[in-house]
């Protein structure tokens, strides 16, 4: 929706354009050259026009949402308000008919369409018309637009934006010049003579501008995540390092400022300083500086890691059915030139020992505190173990939604929650009663029932409904999640499905 009403924007934006001079002066250019050069010329040149647009628009636009992406800022969720400000005061510009500073008061060069073939002319005028910036601007629209790329960064959007711009500049000559003997020229003059014409158009910009700041405020969640690695599972982040999964079973990347360090790994974790990986049914503590292995033990059916300063934590089958988590107090760091690393405490079960059969999912620590979402008996939970004191607490519990894939940051809980309708990466305050925040959200993996079978009359029957503005089903699954400060971190998973294997992507989010 926000990039069909962005296309709107612009194109509404480009038309304006035509009540330029150099809008009239392309009309007539065009237009008066049927009675000695013939209409094939015309149609060639009209086509090179707005060819010349689109590429001037794509140009212009594109580089500002480039320059956008460089600074760094864009997709956060103060970038997307400023977006949405921008939108809404040029918006209160049009509808007021403030007058357009800053103005630019330069027309097209002249001489061209005298010493250049028709169809080159046409081509660079239409490029300067499409670059925006190079000639008369008649709507705060194309100012804001161009605030706009820069505030949300994304190269996609500034070539919509682009490309909607240059075919709006280019719609108006192209219709006009071939008829200019007779609609063309009447067309012109009401253009020339009504200006009221010109500001309900300048009225529809300014309520497109004001639709693109609400649906920016409206989707602005999903537009603030940022692409962090591809390929990529289980994110875990520590100070400035981040490690993820890679698929297919190519190791791990633990990725520190500039460094890069590939890890042989089935699953891998950070925490303080250590990095934890797990490989061929053994786990290993590394320190997160030096690479060196400090502590190890044996797992052979450990599937999940969580470390931190001084605690390793793990998931392991429940003999009978459903999951355990193991944690393992962390040794001291051994002293400068020991040679071997040293053993790590026998495990305790901290979760999954006795009860229901309940599936555990990846945990997740934050100093002595472990964090573990379960699900049995058709209640969904997350919980919270001090591992010293050995204290435990439900954090959440539901009945009507899956809790899953929780990361924790101090006294910040970050989960996914799965309805019937939406999967949505939320975050909650631990430390007083939970008022959970949504930071991203898709729509549903599940397909919604007709409310009848196929054939059979479907009256009293009626299918399943999910509130308006719902986002669409999806094929793509919120995954394994890691949050440190303001970042929080969501695998974007696509399960395989027959020849098509199975793709996933982590992703940045504001939090």
């Amino acid at each position: 929706m926000t990039a069909a009403i962005l296309l709107l924007t612009a194109f509404v934006a480009g038309v304006t354009g035509a009540w330029s001079p150099c809008g009239f002066s392309m009309v007539e250019t065009l237009g008066s050259a049927r009675s000695h050069r013939g209409m094939r010329a015309v149609r060639t040149s009209c086509a090179t026009f707005a060819l010349g647009a689109l590429a001037g628009g794509a140009v212009t636009f594109t580089a500002l949402a480039a320059l956008g992406s460089a600074l760094g800022g864009a997709g956060s969720t103060v970038a997307l308000a400023a977006a949405a400000a921008i939108a809404l005061a040029a918006a209160l510009g049009e509808a007021l008919g403030v007058r357009i500073v800053p103005q630019i008061r330069r027309q097209v060069p002249e001489p061209w369409r005298r010493t250049l073939p028709l169809p080159l002319a046409a081509g660079l005028y239409g490029i300067l018309l499409g670059l925006g910036f190079t000639t008369f601007v008649l709507t705060l629209a194309v100012w804001a637009l161009a605030g706009i790329s820069v505030a949300i960064g994304s190269v996609p959007a500034g070539l919509l934006i682009g490309l909607g711009f240059g075919a709006g500049r280019a719609l108006p000559v192209v219709l006009m010049a071939p008829r200019y003997a007779t609609l063309g020229q009447r067309l012109e003059l009401q253009m020339a003579e009504r200006p009221a014409l010109l500001r309900r158009l300048r009225l529809a910009d300014g309520a497109l501008l004001a639709a693109l700041a609400v649906a920016f405020l409206a989707s602005g969640s999903a537009s603030a995540a940022r692409l962090v690695a591809d390929h990529a599972t289980d994110p875990s982040r520590a100070g400035s390092a981040l490690a993820w999964l890679r698929l297919g079973g190519a190791g791990a990347l633990l990725v520190d400022g500039d460094a890069r360090t590939a890890l042989p790994a089935q699953d891998v974790a950070i925490g303080g300083r250590w990095v934890a990986t797990l490989a061929d049914g053994a786990i290993a503590v590394r320190d997160r500086a030096t690479g060196a292995v400090v502590a190890q033990r044996t797992a052979p059916r450990a599937s999940q890691l969580a470390v931190s300063d001084g605690w390793l934590v793990w998931r392991a089958p429940r003999p009978g059915g459903g999951d355990r988590l193991y944690a393992s107090r962390l040794p001291a760091p051994p002293p400068p030139g020991t040679a071997a690393p040293l053993a790590i405490e026998a495990p305790r079960v901290v979760a999954g020992g006795t009860g229901a059969h309940a599936s555990i999912d990846r945990p997740a620590l934050s100093g002595d505190r472990l964090a573990y979402a379960t699900s049995s008996a058709g209640v969904s939970r997350i919980a919270l173990v001090n591992l010293a004191t050995r204290r435990r607490r439900v954090v959440l519990a539901t009945r009507v939604s899956q809790l899953s894939q929780p990361a924790l940051d101090g006294g910040r809980l970050l989960f996914v929650q799965s309805t019937y309708c939406t999967q949505r990466l939320v975050v909650v305050r631990t430390s007083r009663t939970p008022r959970p925040r949504t930071l991203f959200e898709i729509g549903t993996t599940a397909h919604r029932d007709a409310g009848h079978a196929p054939g059979y009359d479907p009256t009293g029957s009626a299918s399943s409904q999910c509130p308006r503005g719902t986002p669409r089903r999806t094929d793509t699954i919120l995954w394994t999640t890691a949050l440190a400060g303001r970042d929080a971190y969501v695998t974007l998973l696509r399960p395989g499905t027959g020849s098509r294997s199975a793709t996933a992507r982590i992703v940045r989010v504001p939090s």
